[in-house]
């Protein structure tokens, strides 16, 4: 196995080089300091891993991996970094994992048993290809945050609404997990309308494949009973129920 690990700072190269050669002893370890050159290295080398700061001189660590995405086999990204903000976009980019510095060995050593499990599955299955679009696009999930810190594939399938709180936005799954998202509901309308989404309240978008009955409730608002196994329900606002009606070809 080749690691490459793309980060300025000398000492925090040190310490990661110092985990990852006690943890996987048999591994080539190179190393980058810019983006530039981090590059370079990917094209001259066979680099099964790459661990990608995000803030780097020349080329960032975001448009390093966005570089890298169409690039046939191209190595398995884990972002690097002190910044917890940058992690839904470095899901968004395909990356296989996410580590907060300063690192921690039982933490690295979560993430190479998942590399190690990649790599397997890629030995047996047909050369993957990394398309230019972000791969949430292309195959109908959704990256969610649980924890600050680790992320949470959800397919659309899997949700029964989105709920504005305050300045955040959550992410309710038909298995009780309530997520943060990096989205607005705006953005998140826009993305879902097409997969049967709609705005039912100024603060909630409804899967509408997951509605189960709609109970009227006062002043000419309802509440969407859903279906999952809570039974839970939605709000309905008369700024929406209209629009929805038609939607549904509800009388």
């Amino acid at each position: 196995m080749t690691f490459l690990i793309a980060e300025d700072e000398e000492h925090t190269r040190a310490e990661l080089r110092y985990l990852l050669e006690k943890l996987e002893p048999t591994a080539k370890v190179l190393e980058s300091d810019d983006g530039e050159d981090t590059l370079l290295i990917v094209n001259k080398e066979a680099v099964d891993v790459l661990f990608l700061d995000i803030n780097m001189p020349g080329q960032s660590g975001l448009n390093v991996a966005a570089l890298l995405m169409d690039k046939p086999n191209a190595p398995f990204i884990i972002f690097a970094t002190a910044y917890q903000q940058h992690a839904l976009k470095a899901f968004e980019l395909a990356a296989v994992d996410y580590l907060v510095k300063p690192y921690r060995e039982v933490r690295l050593k979560q993430t190479l048993e998942r590399v190690r499990g990649l790599l397997s599955q890629k030995e047996i299955e047909q050369p993957v290809t990394y398309p230019a679009e972000p791969v949430t696009k292309q195959i109908n999930k959704l990256w969610a945050m649980r924890d600050e810190e680790v992320g949470v594939l959800l397919d659309f399938k899997e949700i029964l609404w989105f709920e504005a709180d305050d300045k955040r936005v959550f992410v309710q799954s038909l298995n009780a997990d309530k997520l943060l998202v990096r989205y607005t509901m705006r953005e998140l309308e826009e993305r879902l309308s097409p997969h049967h989404f709609a705005r039912t309240h100024k603060s909630y978008l409804v899967n509408l494949e997951h509605v189960r009955e709609i109970e009227p409730w006062f002043s000419g608002t309802y509440l969407l009973r859903m279906a999952d196994e809570r039974k839970s329900k939605v709000p309905l606002s008369r700024q929406f129920a209209k629009s929805l009606k038609d939607l549904m070809g509800w009388f």
